[in-house]
């Protein structure tokens, strides 16, 4: 297997869109639509990277990178934000924050593999 990917995604839609595109690819997919308990689940999953929405129910994906980053299980693991906020703004804001990657919806298939092999162990 390519590598773990954890997806935090609150739209039914997305989450299976990105769930396919990456199962189809090889990748190990672990999946959470509000970001709650993401630093116990993305470090006992051995998560290569998080494709993180931004706008979620109960948090923003903004504080949940800031909890990732906090934590020393998850402080070094890449989050990639995936968002509708596509103006150049918003996305040095995102980067700006820690993010280490942005991608934007709609979602390009390739762009989003090649983001997440970028992160992922060749050893799987």
């Amino acid at each position: 297997m390519p590598g773990t990917v954890v997806i935090v995604e609150d739209n039914a839609m997305n989450m299976k869109l990105l769930e396919q595109a990456l199962g189809i690819a090889g990748f190990t997919t672990v999946k959470s639509a509000d970001g709650d308990g993401l630093v116990e689940l993305a470090s006992g999953a051995g998560a290569d990277v998080i494709l993180m929405d931004i706008q979620l129910p109960r948090h923003s994906g903004v504080d949940l990178l800031r909890q990732l980053r906090g934590d020393p299980r998850t402080r070094a693991l890449p989050v990639v934000a995936v968002t509708a906020f596509a103006d150049p703004d918003s996305i040095a804001g995102f980067l700006d924050e820690g993010f280490d990657q942005v991608i934007t919806k709609p979602i390009s298939i390739r762009k989003l593999l090649d983001e997440v092999s970028r992160y992922c162990r060749a050893d799987g």
